[in-house]
């Protein structure tokens, strides 16, 4: 069969902190690869990397401000796939996403009436109740771990077959879905094909510099691990993946990498994984093996890790071998609010690793959410005083995001049963509004206002102390500045907003 696979153009809310940068996507690259193994024809409409410095306006909510896609338009979109397409896939990570991800469909439907439209991805799997009754485009929805199951549903499609009663797939039924069962996890991840970057514009996204993690050159995301072992209730984690951690070989990940370096000239690496370093052991066999083949690049963890494995000896290895930025995720200062919030993680070993990883070199960033249902004042010094101790410590950037209800978490399906989440479209933006533009807030006795002053509050704090400790710090912001040689967080947010800028300054 022929097969359109779509990624969205990236949206941004221009007035926010918050940014979502345009990076390979590699979940549907993942795709895209088993779709090819099975047999089928694949093409594949990267709606942000194939126009990268076209911006366009997007209609938003009236209280949030104006909206604009990175990428090309829902017409050219639909217009890039062949007539001959058969099965159209559309990938949908992001909750702000969702209105852009149902233009999309309806455009799609309109132009090919007999295709199926079949979304997936990490917003797609837990958000599929409202998706097919907010849009009647839809046939079908694949949940989680997505390879085995788009290759059966194409196959049934194909051959005439039913759907109804698929594991991993919720079908149409009416003006709802029906879900099947859960599909086991793929245990055996070295068995995945590796993603099929060729059908997607990868040097324009290199060109571009980097959106995921600090730009150090021509950078690639990789996935090393699936899953994650805990159960934090902000999370949709436990609802995509279940609590199985699965890990590739060393080996076969320092493969790819080199594939990457001899076949697009890569330079850094971002590992995308949900957790990436909880076995010792692992760790420090993946940098021998990368030392090993002396491929001279840097790596990091922008999207986080856990600190418990991160002692002197794992750091200097992982310091020698490239890497370079590591993110840890505290999300709190509060004893009281880790256990609430299931969040497994012992602070006094935490700020171990951090001064360690800061004393060898590496340039660390922390997160923490604000304004979460059952947090008190308390729980907010608690809060400051971490991130003071962490400025004083040499942490390089700080991350404090208000609290937002994403679909698949434990806090999302407790609001929804309280019945205190509405699901409209400031709700879907919340994402992007959470850093110092948020609408709305979930918080029993506090206001949306109070909240996000506490979180900029919080944010000055941290900064203030930092660099007053660490006037170096402040000098490196503006060098970095000057001479466009990223080193951390900050860096990289003020290269991306200057570019914003000057983007709407020629359109």
């Amino acid at each position: 069969m022929h097969i359109g696979l779509i990624r969205p153009p990236i949206v941004h809310l221009p007035r926010s902190l918050s940014s979502f940068g345009a990076i390979p996507p590699i979940g549907l690259a993942y795709v895209a690869a088993a779709l090819e193994e099975a047999g089928h024809v694949v093409s594949v409409v990267d709606g942000a990397g194939e126009a990268l410095d076209s911006v366009h306006p997007l209609p938003g909510p009236d209280r949030l401000g104006n909206l604009e896609i990175q990428g090309l338009s829902v017409e050219a979109i639909v217009n890039r796939l062949t007539p001959d397409t058969q099965v159209v896939g559309i990938t949908h990570m992001f909750l702000h996403e969702w209105p852009l991800v149902k233009t999309i469909c309806e455009a799609v439907r309109s132009r090919f009436p007999q295709a199926t439209i079949v979304l997936g991805g990490e917003n797609a799997s837990a958000f599929w109740p409202w998706a097919f009754k907010l849009c009647p485009a839809i046939d079908h929805v694949v949940l989680n771990e997505g390879e085995a199951t788009i290759v059966e549903l194409v196959e049934r499609i194909a051959l005439g077959q039913p759907v109804e009663g698929m594991s991993g797939l919720v079908w149409r039924d009416g003006d709802q879905g029906q879900a099947g069962e859960r599909r086991p996890r793929i245990i055996e991840l070295d068995s995945i094909t590796r993603p099929a970057w060729h059908l997607f514009p990868i040097d324009n996204y290199m060109n571009h510099a980097d959106n995921h993690g600090v730009h150090r050159g021509r950078a690639m995301p990789i996935l090393a691990t699936r899953g994650c072992p805990y159960r934090c209730t902000f999370c949709s984690s436990p609802d995509m993946w279940t609590t199985r951690y699965v890990t590739r070989d060393p080996e076969e990940v320092v493969d790819e990498i080199q594939t990457y370096v001899e076949e697009y000239g890569v330079q850094n690496l971002n590992f995308c994984d949900l957790t990436a370093i909880l076995k010792r052991k692992w760790i420090l066999a993946f940098c021998e093996a990368l030392d090993a083949r002396g491929l001279n690049v840097t790596w990091q963890l922008p999207s986080g890790t856990r600190s418990e494995v991160l002692d002197r000896e794992v750091l200097e290895r992982m310091y020698a071998t490239g890497a370079r930025n590591v993110t840890y995720n505290p999300e709190t200062g509060s004893t009281r609010l880790l256990e609430i919030f299931k969040k497994r993680v012992k602070l006094d070993r935490m700020m171990e690793s951090l001064k360690e990883a800061n004393d060898i070199g590496m340039i660390t960033r922390t997160c923490y959410i604000v304004g979460h249902p059952k947090e008190r004042r308390r729980d907010l010094v608690d809060t400051a005083k971490q991130l003071i101790a962490t400025a004083l410590a040499g942490v390089d950037d700080a991350s404090v995001m208000v609290f937002g209800p994403f679909p698949g978490s434990e806090d999302f399906e407790q609001l929804i049963q309280d019945q205190q989440l509405q699901i409209d479209d400031d709700y879907f933006y919340l994402a992007l509004a959470r850093s110092g533009r948020s609408l709305q807030t979930w918080h029993p006795s506090r206001s949306t206002q109070e909240i996000v002053a506490t979180q900029l509050a919080l944010m000055v704090l941290f900064y203030g102390v930092a660099y007053a400790s660490h006037p170096q710090k402040l000098m490196g912001r503006a060098r970095a500045m000057w001479s466009g040689e990223e080193s951390s967080a900050v860096d990289q947010l003020l290269r991306v907003k200057m570019r914003q800028l000057a983007s709407r300054a020629t359109h």
